[in-house]
């Protein structure tokens, strides 16, 4: 999935490409804890999308899950839709990725469980 999207470095320039439309709208004490939201975000998608057999992309993917603002990342989700089908993806592909990030962020919703 993700070769096909132009790889990490699309994503990356994606999620950036997001938080400078927002950015007017952020003080300067929410522009510290989006730069952490950023690169947490653009490395769930990486691992979100990358296609790696389980639970290889999902492991890492929850680790980073736990520390994304909810709201953010659905704002990004529907960014990333509108952007997807800007450059030409079809409706139904861009639905399956975001599905795909959808899905694996909701399941991140479980509890740690620490080994002792």
């Amino acid at each position: 999935m993700l070769a096909g999207l132009g790889g990490r470095q699309f994503l990356s320039r994606t999620v950036g490409e997001f938080y400078q439309a927002i950015g007017k709208y952020m003080s300067s004490e929410d522009s510290a804890e989006h730069d952490k939201q950023h690169s947490r975000q653009a490395q769930f998608l990486t691992h979100a999308l990358a296609g790696e057999p389980e639970p290889t992309h999902s492991a890492r993917a929850c680790f980073l899950a736990r520390g994304l603002n909810p709201a953010l990342f659905e704002a990004l989700l529907e960014f990333l839709d509108a952007r997807l089908l800007e450059l030409g993806f079809t409706p139904a592909m861009s639905d399956q990725l975001v599905r795909t990030a959808t899905d694996l962020f909701d399941r991140c919703d479980e509890p740690l469980s620490i080994a002792c």
